[in-house]
């Protein structure tokens, strides 16, 4: 009997192994292979309750084990998304690939447009807690020559919604305090703001979503509020890039299917007047993210976050929308012209690719 028909008759009979034990082993694997500072050790006097000589901690290690190489991992050890939610993806994920990519010619440009909102929380003068909504718009120009200078405009931000009442004007100025004018950075490869060039790296990400899913649990290991959500947050964030080609595309979908605890959480979720299916999941830290996809098309539509739990210091409250982002991509002949490295007006500071740039509104003093 081979290792993992040993994994697989040793889950038949127990029970999974704890959270906190698959933590330990997972850390103790990548302590091995030397990708973090050393861990203190457990003191190894310590017992475990054996079944047939195999311990909780060596299922986890042997766990994590698999997730590092790449054979079984985490994808599909707890299970998936629901039989909906998984049929879904595989639908979606079969219509990315029958819709071909834009394809950027010579001298064009993928547009990347990006309408986000997000949540603020503010205490004014009088000492009284209040939150609002906040757009974040953004429109990135991507070369066909990835070498060339990308353009982004950034757009001022605006409250849009308020909770609570008698705070509208003091959102409207904490939102315009925050970016009150439109900004263009232009750099190669994407380097707005003095940062370091853009690469996803996608064309190395594995296509086989057995595999992709475990390498994004390898990567997201011991960051976030659990392993599953870290995993759906990872896809939810590359998906927003808006240059993930469609072959990608459809394995990320299907890595989602992967995930436990996803399911459909709404058929027809609109964002920026288009409607899709919305895939959420449920987080201990009390709140649903969900992707939402046009079934038709397999195009992300967009991110929504929801609140589960009433605030205590806010008037936000279960079932209130806190967050959403819309993207749009496009192929288009222009880009917007001005602008600098530094799209503030600034310079760079601490060299090239340090992300800082001067302020170009503070006094210089000698």
């Amino acid at each position: 009997m081979d290792e993992l028909q040993q994994l697989r008759a040793f889950g038949k009979n127990v029970a999974d192994p704890s959270a906190d034990a698959l933590s330990r082993g997972r850390r103790g694997l990548v302590e091995h292979i030397g990708l973090q500072p050393a861990i203190a050790k457990p003191n190894s006097r310590k017992r475990f309750a054996f079944f047939g000589g195999t311990t909780a901690l060596a299922a986890g290690a042997l766990v994590a084990t698999l997730v590092f190489t790449d054979v079984l991992g985490l994808a599909g050890w707890q299970g998936g998304a629901d039989a909906a939610a998984a049929s879904a993806l595989s639908d979606a994920a079969a219509a990315a690939i029958e819709n071909s990519d834009p394809v950027v010619g010579p001298g064009q440009y993928l547009k990347v447009d990006t309408e986000a909102v997000f949540m603020g929380q503010v205490q004014n003068a009088d000492w009284e807690n209040f939150a609002y909504l906040e757009t974040q718009n953004l429109q990135m120009y991507v070369p066909a020559d990835r070498s060339d200078e990308w353009v982004l405009v950034t757009e001022p931000r605006a409250a849009i919604k308020v909770f609570g009442e008698g705070f509208e004007e003091e959102a409207q100025e904490s939102a315009r305090a925050s970016f009150e004018e439109e900004e263009i950075s232009r750099a190669p490869y994407g380097g707005f703001d003095n940062s370091k060039p853009r690469d996803w790296r996608l064309d190395e990400l594995p296509r086989d979503p057995q595999r992709l899913l475990n390498y994004i649990y390898r990567v997201t290991a011991g960051h976030g509020v659990s392993a599953d959500g870290q995993a759906f947050d990872f896809i939810s964030t590359t998906l927003r890039t808006g240059v993930v080609p469609a072959d990608l595309r459809a394995a990320l979908y299907r890595a989602v299917a992967g995930i436990p605890g996803v399911e459909i959480t709404d058929e027809a979720a609109t964002l920026n007047g288009r409607t899709g299916v919305a895939f959420g999941r449920e987080e201990k830290d009390g709140y649903l993210y969900e992707i939402i996809i046009d079934p038709e098309t397999g195009l992300l539509i967009g991110e929504r976050i929801v609140q589960l739990v009433d605030s205590k210091f806010v008037p936000v409250f279960a079932g209130d929308v806190i967050g959403w982002t819309a993207l749009t991509t496009t192929v288009v002949d222009d880009a917007p012209a001005g602008g600098s490295l530094c799209g503030n007006g600034g310079e760079p500071v601490n060299g090239l690719g340090s992300g800082q740039c001067s302020d170009p509104n503070r006094p210089q003093t000698d």
